[in-house]
């Protein structure tokens, strides 16, 4: 059989392997966060990491202070104004993590999941996990599940889709996305990044949107990032959903597929990788309503992007 499944033991936790065994291509999976900790590819002889992940030798202690590398974002993505919001006239206040009074990137990136399903074959393998949310925060007290599935396809293709469950009687606030760090084995200043975009989202000096959204045609092509600072989010020309990563050798496609119209970029200070997510709505989404879902009591909204890696002739 071309693909196979791996499952160990990682303290609390447990890691999923999906291995194409033809090409060498290896996804790592953790049931803690849902999260892709490590994309292994093959090239020129060597194996390449693909992603920027978590050193997990000490458990998922030191998560939140490395970045949130690979955090599955929901309730809500990147931050809340001062943690509040107003939703059928009443007033909230999330009570998890918080960085400068704003609380960040949702509640459930740390919640530990269940394997509900694997499978592999000629044709590549998959991992479906499950986490009931149960209203533990009283600043989001609503019930919701959480169904991942990680796909790993032939030519070095992964796809993710997440299916989320309102488990209450009301209509409730729902904002979803993926927190991935990138890394081509080069500095991001030798890379190019190119999407195409129906306007950069004006961040105020909090990184929360202005509510305007202003032309930027900055990466219609492929630009070269050199020394460019990024932590901006972007509406994506929904006729164009791809965002290129590539250098000289090769590239890495961004697909943001279903219900992910934003993309925020952000690269970190040591210019080693760059975290490319796919949003469902902008920064304070609970308060601005750009991009915020609301769910109908018992409704199922589905979330789909892919990743794939190419080398270049």
């Amino acid at each position: 059989m071309s693909f196979e499944i791996q499952v160990s033991p990682l303290f609390d936790f447990e890691k999923i392997r999906l291995i194409d065994a033809h090409s060498g291509c290896a996804v790592e999976i953790t049931t803690r966060g849902a999260l892709m900790n490590s994309w292994q590819v093959k090239h020129q002889n060597k194996t390449l990491n693909l992603i920027a992940g978590n050193e997990f030798e000490n458990g998922w202690s030191h998560f939140e202070q490395n970045g949130f590398k690979g955090a599955k974002l929901s309730p809500f993505a990147c931050r809340i104004e001062n943690g509040q919001y107003e939703h059928e006239g009443k007033h909230f206040s999330i009570e998890k993590c918080y960085i400068n009074k704003d609380a960040i990137h949702g509640i459930v990136y740390d919640a530990l999941y269940t394997i509900q399903s694997t499978q592999a074959d000629e044709q590549g393998a998959y991992v479906v996990l499950r986490h009931a949310y149960v209203g533990t925060d009283k600043g989001y007290p609503f019930n919701f599940t959480l169904l991942v599935k990680w796909h790993l396809h032939k030519n070095n293709q992964i796809s993710v889709e997440t299916i989320l469950t309102n488990c209450t009687t009301q209509e409730i606030p729902m904002m979803d996305g993926w927190h991935p760090y990138f890394s081509l084995d080069s500095l991001m200043n030798d890379c190019s990044l190119s999407f195409k975009n129906k306007g950069k989202v004006i961040f105020d000096d909090k990184l929360l949107p202005t509510g305007q959204i202003l032309a930027d045609a900055t990466f219609d092509r492929p630009t070269k990032i050199e020394s460019m600072a990024l932590d901006n989010c972007f509406l994506l020309d929904p006729a164009h959903q791809e965002c290129i990563l590539e250098n000289e050798q090769v590239k890495l496609v961004v697909h943001a597929g279903l219900n992910y119209p934003y993309l925020q970029l952000y690269i970190p200070p040591n210019r080693k990788s760059i975290a490319i997510e796919n949003l469902s709505g902008a920064p304070n989404s609970f308060n601005n309503k750009m991009g915020l879902l609301l769910m109908k009591p018992h409704e199922n909204l589905v979330f789909k992007t892919s990743y794939q890696f190419f080398v270049k002739s």
